[in-house]
């Protein structure tokens, strides 16, 4: 199948409409947040009733409305994991889902949280929704359609372009936002010290808690640069295309073009890609 502009369109539509449905449902868990039944998923981190609704919905209107279509998404896959990164980035069209990114700061009451969706086809992701809905943001992109921003709170209606060729700041005059890069055995003090030496230069450090939103923040300029390691598909993969047609670069940690099933990602606008990448590989 082509990737015509009617298609890409009609699938982004489609994800802003699902994405706020799924969103208006986490708002209605979230106002009786400290009875909600939290799940602990071990290394993977927690779930809750929230995400579970969330998914729930998604996945039905994903299937209804693409019935042929292949769908990854984060509490599917961690009952069923079978469902392989594989097998998505080979399918024609593939959506990864995250139903609920920031499920710590949910569960906590901190109103940074979002619902990502995104369309992949052969791999690539090619539109993608990434949607705050306390705050009412949401970023969206599409191949060859660029990135956008609305705010459902404020004027759905008003369209904002994310378009920015560069960014030529000094280190010393930006917001970062890095996690800690480690190994799994590393100990807590190792991690510390690893995380202190990637932000040496920095104006300012935020962490968010959620990496679809902080992608998204670097695509809008909040954030000069953003990267992490061990994250999963449906974690960077809305994002990554919001990022893409903003022209922000996104690479891995070896300096290879980024894709939503690579271990890790670094992500800011050029020249300032380059010096990043420098200061992580010392």
């Amino acid at each position: 199948m082509k990737l015509t502009k009617k298609f890409l369109n009609e699938a982004q539509d489609f994800a802003l409409d699902v994405s706020y449905e799924a969103g208006e449902i986490l708002l209605k868990y979230q106002k009786r947040r400290n009875s909600l039944e939290v799940m602990d998923k071990g290394p993977e981190g927690i779930a809750s009733e929230a995400d579970v609704k969330s998914e729930e919905y998604i996945l039905d209107r994903i299937k209804e409305r693409f019935p042929k279509h292949y769908i990854l998404s984060e509490e599917d896959y961690n009952q069923n994991p079978q469902a392989s990164y594989e097998e998505a980035a080979q399918q024609e069209f593939a959506w990864l889902i995250d139903p609920l990114d920031g499920t710590n700061n949910f569960v906590n009451g901190i109103p940074l949280y979002a619902v990502s969706i995104a369309l992949l086809h052969k791999g690539e992701p090619v539109a993608g929704v990434v949607y705050n809905p306390t705050s009412g943001e949401c970023f969206f992109a599409a191949r060859g359609l660029g990135a956008h921003l609305i705010d459902f709170r404020i004027n759905p209606f008003k369209k904002y372009h994310l378009m920015a060729d560069k960014n030529t700041k000094e280190m010393h005059e930006c917001i970062f936002s890095p996690a800690p890069i480690y190994e799994t055995s590393s100990r807590f003090e190792k991690h510390l010290s690893v995380f202190r030496n990637n932000i040496i230069g920095a104006r300012a450090v935020r962490r968010l808690g959620t990496a679809a939103l902080e992608l998204c923040y670097v695509a809008n300029g909040n954030f000069d640069g953003y990267w992490e390691k061990n994250l999963k598909p449906w974690d960077v993969a809305a994002a990554g295309i919001v990022c893409k047609e903003a022209h922000v670069k996104m690479t891995d940690f070896d300096g290879k073009d980024y894709t939503p099933f690579d271990m890790s990602i670094l992500a800011a606008r050029e020249p300032l890609h380059g010096k990043i990448f420098g200061a992580i590989k010392r």
